[in-house]
């Protein structure tokens, strides 16, 4: 039993030691860009959460499928939701994060990941700091760091509401890709170094926007595309499930200034569980040139229109490409 626990512990090793070396500082957030995104109007907070929680974790367990398809893409990743966002842009290494939430306290969660990271130097630092011994320390930083006194409160109210959610779903996180034999920033100090030096540079931005709302999302593509910035990783998470494909959803998701090698990635619960790593969830990859051909206004559109044209990968269950472009798209036959 030693010898293996031993001989799994060095296998793990050459696993991390694999990815290379410490990450590089980045540079400063260019000042322009900064202005434009702080500048970013919120949309208004929603009548009612979907299933009427806060989602301050992710339930989606095998964000690894995922890892091949991110891997190196660099540029700017968007992204809902917490936890996720951050193995991504690990595996990315993106430039620049924008972390879009329609409820304020998925904002607030990622403004106590913000102190978390800037003051943990290392991935077991990072985990160390959010467990119940940590508190004191943890507040302390978010008091420090929020001057305005409805900010502070805010947020506090946020880490005292998720940070044991926050620490059971990293271990779980870090445990699942370790079975996989997959590094992430929880235990790859390369990954982990690079996203502690996008806080550094001011290269984070958490930001209330609804993605079917008419100013956030705008306002954040609007400023990506003066900066002459490219979004590589839309991660929507199974967000979609719960709204319309709407006029302002899709001029919205026009708006994401992408390119040719840019991904949309996507959850869909209960379509496939019988091969579901996680019991639950489909990993769907959408190429973003399919994507924006399916939000062209006048083609008809659903969340279920999307995840009915997966296509399974076979070498990997529960992941899948949808790749199918609307019959308005497609070029005729013969050429």
């Amino acid at each position: 039993m030693f010898a293996r626990t031993v001989a799994c512990r060095i296998a793990w090793l050459a696993v991390v030691l694999a990815a290379g070396p410490l990450a590089a500082e980045v540079p400063p957030v260019p000042p322009g860009l900064a202005r434009q995104m702080r500048a970013v109007a919120p949309d208004p907070l929603p009548k009612q959460l979907a299933a009427d929680a806060h989602f301050v974790v992710s339930d989606e367990g095998a964000h690894w499928l995922f890892r091949d398809a991110v891997s190196d893409l660099g540029g700017v990743l968007v992204g809902v939701g917490t936890d996720p966002n951050y193995l991504l842009a690990g595996w990315a290494r993106s430039d620049l994060l924008v972390l879009l939430d329609f409820d304020q306290v998925v904002v607030d969660v990622h403004a106590v990941y913000r102190q978390v990271f800037l003051n943990s130097p290392d991935p077991a630092a990072f985990l160390a700091a959010w467990s119940a011994a940590r508190r004191a320390d943890v507040e302390g930083w978010i008091t420090a760091a929020h001057t305005d006194p409805t900010d502070r409160d805010r947020v506090l109210r946020a880490y005292r509401m998720a940070r044991n959610l926050v620490e059971w779903r990293l271990r779980t996180l870090r445990k699942a890709c370790r079975a996989q034999r997959v590094g992430s920033f929880l235990d790859d100090p390369g990954q982990y170094a690079h996203l502690r030096d996008l806080f550094r540079a001011g290269r984070v931005f958490a930001v209330r926007g609804d993605l079917t709302g008419r100013s956030a999302v705008r306002g954040v593509a609007r400023a990506l595309s003066d900066a002459g910035m490219t979004v590589r990783v839309l991660y929507l998470s199974n967000a979609e499930k719960y709204f319309d494909f709407t006029k302002d959803y899709k001029t919205n998701m026009r708006a994401i200034p992408f390119d040719d090698r840019s991904v949309v990635l996507r959850t869909a619960g209960g379509w496939d569980p019988e091969v579901a790593p996680d019991g639950l969830y489909t990993y769907l990859v959408q190429p973003a040139a399919s994507f924006t051909a399916w939000m062209r206004d006048g083609v008809p559109c659903s969340f279920k229109t999307l995840v009915s044209r997966r296509r399974h990968d076979k070498a990997h269950p529960g992941l899948a490409t949808i790749t199918a472009l609307p019959p308005e798209a497609r070029p005729p036959r013969g050429r």
